[in-house]
């Protein structure tokens, strides 16, 4: 209920909703996410914040899983620590490249764009972006590090705001969905 919320943009349900998820990291997670989505910077760093230490911990005890990378990735660019961000998006796209894993390596390099968007390099965002639209790949929402790329994700999800101004992200918006992902 909590994503239904949040791709409707209802910020306030978001947030009731999310106060009643039982595990905690969850829970904060999404509380963050929700005040980082309707503005409250301030709310959403400190809350992004106080989960770093258990993220930070979870690629110590892993630090060959690539999940936990591009959750930390995601975490740091939230929290505005563009070289850490980026250094943990690309390492997750590391150790599952696209050419070794084509169900989940996609959504790695989703993880990576989504990172390259929120630390300022709309750039390198949008040119993996392009790549993955016409790259056939998964179609999941398995987990919350990342969802797919597709133009009606692109356009509805509140974490690509970050590059909604930018003239290459509008043209994207503006095409239709690409046959590769069918």
């Amino acid at each position: 209920m909590w994503e239904l919320h949040m791709l409707k943009r209802d910020f306030d349900m978001a947030a009731k909703v999310s106060a009643q998820i039982k595990d905690t990291d969850s829970r904060s997670f999404c509380q963050a996410s929700t005040a980082l989505a309707r503005g409250d910077v301030a709310l959403a760093r400190r809350l992004f914040d106080a989960l770093r230490p258990a993220f930070e911990a979870n690629v110590r005890e892993s630090p060959d899983d690539a999940e936990r990378h591009a959750r930390l990735g995601k975490l740091y660019g939230y929290l505005g620590r563009k070289e850490d961000a980026i250094r943990e998006g690309r390492r997750a796209v590391e150790l599952m490249p696209v050419s070794k894993n084509a169900f989940r390596g996609p959504q790695f390099a989703d993880n990576l764009a989504l990172v390259y968007a929120w630390t300022g390099e709309a750039d390198q965002a949008i040119t993996l972006i392009e790549g993955l639209l016409s790259t056939p790949g998964a179609v999941t929402w398995e987990d919350t590090t990342s969802s797919s790329v597709t133009v009606a994700e692109l356009r509805l999800r509140w974490e690509w705001d970050p590059l909604r101004n930018n003239p290459r992200f509008q043209k994207i918006l503006a095409g239709p969905e690409p046959k590769t992902i069918y």
